[in-house]
């Protein structure tokens, strides 16, 4: 599985899901690289960690609608954003395309705050 015009095909969502997550830049967290990110923003398109995940839902819905990848029964419509988007790189050359020269990005072990600040920068504020 290569490219998203192969996720496109019909399938079950379960399955177009799973594989999308098994591209090589959805195995990490879109946010701060945590690796094998078990949650999404299904409007956003991209797979974030547990971590991440709390920031995004305190963005609320209108921002970023958070979905388990194993937990939750996600609607063909959700499961149509998130292969519409391709993933992680996708989404970030979008959100992050602007981001400052010498800006890091929180890692994994980021504190809360930190990983607060770049989250609602990132998708709130689209200050990058």
């Amino acid at each position: 599985m290569n490219s998203r015009s192969e996720l496109a095909r019909p399938t079950s969502g379960k399955r177009r899901l799973r594989d999308l997550l098994l591209l090589k830049d959805n195995r990490f967290c879109a946010d701060c690289g945590a690796p094998d990110p078990k949650w999404a923003s299904a409007n956003i398109g991209v797979f974030i960690c547990l971590k991440c995940c709390g920031v995004h839902r305190s963005l609320g819905t209108h921002i970023s609608k958070v979905l388990s990848v194993t937990l939750d029964d996600w609607s063909e419509e959700d499961i149509g954003a998130m292969v519409e988007v391709g993933g992680n790189a996708s989404a970030n050359s979008i959100y992050e395309a602007f981001i400052p020269e010498g800006y890091s990005k929180p890692g994994p072990d980021a504190s809360h705050e930190d990983r607060t600040r770049f989250i609602r920068s990132k998708y709130e504020l689209k200050n990058f």
